[in-house]
């Protein structure tokens, strides 16, 4: 019963991985610019990311993080396609974010870290979700609409990006203390004022 659990276990993860992922190839169809060497990144990613949950070296907190950074990636190149072109520089970014996604897959699949069924209730937190993703669609819309400079937009990932492993850290144990919840929000509340400063400031694409 056992492995039939564990086995049923890695099934759920594959669906949910391809549900989230899988939906690249379609968004890449659909779109009127080709990014070639980006497209084929992403299905490569994708790829190492559903063997690494066959294999039972990602766990289901680190295959979910590894979703959500792939889904800010086609956020960001639909944003900037969104003007009918993809330019050098936007091409540079989209590669700069999956060189890190490419480092952050690696990391996670050669760490110590065993998959467990399912994440214990004491570590969810289902505000701090809710605000990392309204922060991640502030965060397309301002390069959509030009509020934030590619540099901007960047360094603001990098702070989501450091806030979702500080999350993940403080999960590690199974358990998210009132502390930790609290530091996690503290940190958000910082986020998301620089994204406000940011998007406010005289700075803008294509300046």
């Amino acid at each position: 019963m056992q492995v039939f659990n564990v086995t049923k276990s890695r099934f759920t993860l594959v669906l949910m991985v391809a549900g989230v992922l899988g939906v690249a190839s379609l968004s890449q169809a659909e779109a009127g610019v080709r990014g070639p060497g980006v497209n084929g990144r992403q299905q490569n990613q994708h790829q190492r990311v559903r063997q690494g949950v066959r294999s039972g070296e990602l766990t289901r907190r680190e295959t979910r993080n590894l979703a959500e950074s792939q889904r800010d990636i086609r956020q960001l190149e639909r944003a900037y396609k969104s003007d009918g072109q993809l330019t050098r520089a936007e091409r540079v970014d989209l590669h700069h974010e999956q060189n890190q996604a490419s480092r952050d897959i690696y990391k996670q699949k050669h760490d110590a870290q065993d998959r467990p069924v399912a994440t214990p209730v004491a570590a969810r937190d289902p505000g701090v979700n809710h605000r990392q993703v309204n922060q991640t669609g502030r965060i397309v819309n301002g390069v959509k609409t030009g509020e934030l400079t590619h540099d901007e937009a960047r360094e603001l990932r990098d702070g989501r990006r450091e806030i979702r492993q500080t999350e993940q850290q403080y999960k590690a144990d199974g358990t998210l203390t009132r502390d930790e919840r609290i530091d996690l929000h503290q940190d958000m509340n910082q986020q998301s004022r620089d994204i406000h400063e940011a998007k406010h400031n005289e700075e803008t694409r294509g300046q």
